[in-house]
């Protein structure tokens, strides 16, 4: 077994980090070659080549150094592992890798997740973040194990077989000039090999350690990240599901097609202050439709409020449990019948989303009490910043359309003129400049406060 390593390092930084993975790749007990990928010249001592250009005048090019790397040498090993300086990779987890190479089925290939430590001891999941999930309905069982699919295929690291790599480049998947796509060129780089390559990235849940790599800097504490009881609740989740326990189904992807997949819903979502401000009232009994983890949700309930939640899935769901919310069941799009009414109904970041918006609306108009209220929030796909990157970014220059976008690109108007056929007699949008804004939206009065507001929240009524 022949081993080759690339690892990207510019600079002189995170050089404590790359001491640690190469006293890793030194102690493994296969024939490995360590190639690092530099802007600079260096001596990392015996045994470790530096190769040094950065194949593009963007700094962050210099992960795509791998790519001919990889191609020169490719009969000359049996193994190869593209990694970021800062990611550590034991013998361990690419004998896990190797072991279950055969017990996997046509282009499926093992993938990692990152973990990161607190200074107390605590692990979160540090890939698990933002809009990223577990896709329900692709779990499965390989050799007594189940495996699934997590949708944030960059984990700073990938490894792949000759036979796995010779696939991807037939694929036209390992391109060597350096791109970006929905993601920036380090994420683009590390990623490329699933995203276009034709490998179907799977993690194992039973065995999850195996598959887990250590984030050095450990930088993300606190910030982002999946604590590790959490993923415990989502792994259950994933177990019902391939048991037949609960549904696969999905009320809608939370993921755009936009760059960086700008407009997505967040499943672990921060309350804001506008919200508590919409709700101050005679909201009793609400409900959240297309729930993300109860996070978000949980933060809304208070002695007089109750919260009930319709989730996006069915491992939201059992997050959303854990956390104490009345939850409904996940089967299909629809409302379940003879749940209650609501005296306000929230969309978070949703209705921009579902494939048919105005009969998302008209379901939920009858389960408002007659005085209810529906309270949705989206991001707002005609804000003057994105304007500005739909002319200077070409990577923007995309069919503005639902189906370019994975998204309906609302605007005020189309939402009230939406909400009107769904059976909503008064309507109201309520813009929230950002605060770099603030000043310019003060000067003009108002006039561009929707065109500087990066959400935009909206208030439809019965009357």
């Amino acid at each position: 077994m022949r081993l080759l390593v690339a690892i990207a390092n510019h600079g002189n930084g995170n050089v404590i980090y790359l001491e640690q993975l190469l006293a890793a790749y030194r102690q493994m007990p296969i024939k490995v070659s360590v190639v690092i990928l530099s802007n600079i010249p260096k001596n990392l001592g015996h045994n470790i080549e530096v190769l040094v250009g950065v194949p593009s005048s963007n700094p962050w090019s210099l992960p795509f150094a791998h790519r001919q790397l990889f191609l020169d040498r490719l009969d000359d090993y049996d193994l190869f592992v593209y990694s970021e300086d800062d990611t550590l990779l034991h013998w361990d987890n690419i004998k896990s890798f190797l072991d279950s190479l055969p017990t996997l089925e046509g282009s499926e290939s093992p993938g990692f997740i990152r973990t990161e430590t607190a200074p107390d001891g605590a692990v979160s999941y540090s890939t698990c973040h933002s809009f990223f999930r577990w896709i329900p309905n692709s779990v499965k069982r390989r050799n007594g194990h189940l495996w699934a699919k997590y949708s944030n295929e960059h984990a700073a690291l990938y490894i792949a077989t000759r036979d796995q790599l010779k696939a991807a480049i037939k694929a036209g998947g390992f391109p060597i000039a350096p791109h970006e796509g929905r993601f920036d060129m380090l994420c683009s780089a590390a990623t490329d090999i699933y995203t276009r390559g034709g490998l179907q990235r799977i993690v194992c849940i039973d065995r999850l350690h195996d598959f887990s790599l250590p984030h050095l800097p450990n930088k993300y504490i606190g910030k982002l990240g999946l604590p590790a009881e959490e993923m415990k609740w989502q792994v259950e989740a994933l177990r019902k599901i391939a048991d037949g326990r609960l549904s696969s189904h999905e009320l809608l992807n939370p993921e755009t097609k936009l760059p960086g997949c700008f407009g997505s819903k967040f499943l672990r979502e921060k309350t804001e202050r506008k919200w508590l401000e919409l709700l101050t009232g005679h909201s009793h009994q609400v409900l959240v439709w297309g729930a993300g983890d109860g996070l978000f949700e949980a933060s809304l309930e208070t002695e007089k409020r109750h919260v009930t939640v319709f989730p996006l899935n069915s491992v939201m769901a059992e997050c959303c449990r854990r956390r104490g919310l009345k939850v409904l069941p996940v089967n299909g799009s629809s409302f379940p019948s003879g749940k209650g009414k609501f005296d306000t109904i929230i969309l978070s970041d949703v209705l921009h989303l579902v494939e048919d918006p105005l009969a998302i609306l008209k379901d939920l108009h009858a389960r408002l009490t007659p005085h209810g209220q529906i309270l949705a929030r989206i991001p707002n796909l005609h804000h003057v910043r994105l304007r500005r990157r739909r002319i200077t970014d070409k990577r923007f220059k995309i069919t503005w359309t639902r189906e370019g976008l994975g998204a309906t690109p609302f605007s005020p108007k189309a939402f009230q003129a939406l909400a009107k056929k769904a059976g909503f007699l008064k309507t109201e949008i309520i813009s929230v400049p950002s605060e770099r804004f603030k000043r310019i939206n003060g000067f003009s009065l108002g006039l561009f406060a929707e065109a500087l507001s990066p959400y935009l929240y909206m208030r439809a009524k019965h009357r």
